[in-house]
């Protein structure tokens, strides 16, 4: 069998849908050689780094390719991806699309698979954007209904998807990702030591990586943060992450809000190259996630599969994320969020129970599972 891939996010393996994409990659290689793997991504696209052994690689160019970067995605999506795939398919054989992010084509004639992490731009008013926004949402929304079958990331997002997409129940197939092979638990000690020498966080801190934007809450943490400044705590907040757009609606001003409550010195906004997120984990004494909500939380799972003790909000997917191996608070209520980052700072059995029972919910996701689980759907649609 061909799995002919849309490999849009090929060259951006430190995005969502590049991870997801490149760790599935290696191990679909792996656990099913039998088949053959073709990389189709666009002409307007960096090459990216070199492909897995077992994987080919074509590029495609749009007629849009040098005009509108926008254009060219929305044409190669529904014009060059399926089209070239069913040329290929003639050549090599009985073949399956797959999509690993939510872009199916509106005609393809070969089965399709889609992987459909979240629906966020339908799911909260300040997500929805402007008019191109919106009508690029309106055209995957009508298209995913010819897939032959959808992923998604957690069941909570299979629940929205199902109920808002309105597709029949067996095509919708939850498959939950994992934290990459780099993520795994070290030296406390010595990365503490580094932090402080590279980040200059010295003593204990808590500490938050990911989106600036709304529904990420992280105003939460800062006022629970302030308030636990306010009761003596002389821990530290370290932020990495920067805000993607200048809407505040959608991104609001958290440098305002730190000088407001008279923070600034004890919250650190910090950048944090990928190569150095597990460094952060293992150094860190709590690692808190207050999102509203998330397709599947990954931030999270990376930070217990590193030995750190966690504290989420107890919403959408994240207690698939974390189970019973990390607090789990309202995402709104402050109080609680003091109460819980209070009983951590203070308890050190609390954190090594929470250590020992992250590591353990971390060690059941895998890429290799999450590889098992979309081949199946792959080999069921293509029959």
């Amino acid at each position: 069998m061909q799995i002919l891939i849309n490999g849009s996010f090929w060259a951006e393996p430190n995005v969502g849908s590049g991870q997801y994409l490149h760790g599935l990659l290696r191990w679909l290689t792996r656990i099913a050689p039998q088949h053959r793997y073709m990389l189709i991504r666009p002409a307007y696209s960096e090459p990216g780094p070199p492909l897995p052994d077992g994987v080919a690689g074509i590029g495609v160019r749009t007629p849009f390719d040098q005009i509108n970067r926008n254009l060219a995605k929305v044409y190669f999506e529904q014009w060059a991806f399926p089209r070239v795939a069913a040329r290929l398919a003639r050549h090599l054989g009985p073949a399956v699309l797959f999509v690993p992010y939510f872009a199916p084509p509106l005609r393809s004639q070969l089965p399709f698979v889609t992987t459909v992490g979240d629906i966020i731009p339908l799911l909260l008013p300040e997500y929805r954007g402007g008019r191109h926004v919106q009508a690029y949402m309106r055209l995957v929304t009508r298209t995913v209904h010819g897939s032959a079958a959808v992923l998604t990331f957690s069941q909570r997002s299979r629940i929205d998807i199902l109920a808002r997409l309105k597709l029949p129940s067996e095509k919708v197939t939850a498959v939950l990702l994992a934290a990459g092979d780099q993520y795994t638990p070290g030296d406390g000690d010595q990365a503490q030591a580094e932090v402080a020498q590279r980040y200059g966080l010295n003593g204990k801190f808590i500490y938050y990586v990911g989106g600036l934007d709304a529904r990420k809450n992280v105003a939460t943490l800062v006022r629970a943060f302030g308030l636990l400044r306010s009761r003596g705590s002389q821990i530290t907040l370290a932020i990495a992450g920067r805000a993607l757009g200048r809407n505040s609606q959608l991104f609001p001003d958290l440098d305002a809000q730190i000088a407001e409550l008279g923070l600034d010195g004890t919250v650190r906004r910090i950048d944090v190259p990928l190569e150095d997120g597990p460094l952060l984990y293992r150094a860190c004494t709590i690692f808190a996630f207050p999102s509203r909500y998330e397709g599947f939380g990954l931030p999270p799972l990376e930070a217990m599969a590193c030995g750190a003790p966690v504290v989420v909000s107890d919403a959408s997917s994240l207690p698939e994320v974390v189970g019973s191996a990390a607090l789990r608070v309202p995402p709104d209520d402050v109080v609680a969020w003091v109460t819980a980052l209070s009983r951590l700072i203070k308890d050190n059995g609390l954190r090594e129970d929470l250590r020992r029972r992250g590591l353990a919910q971390a060690a059941r996701f895998s890429y290799r599972l999450v590889a098992e689980e979309t081949l199946a759907v792959l080999e069921r649609a293509a029959r």
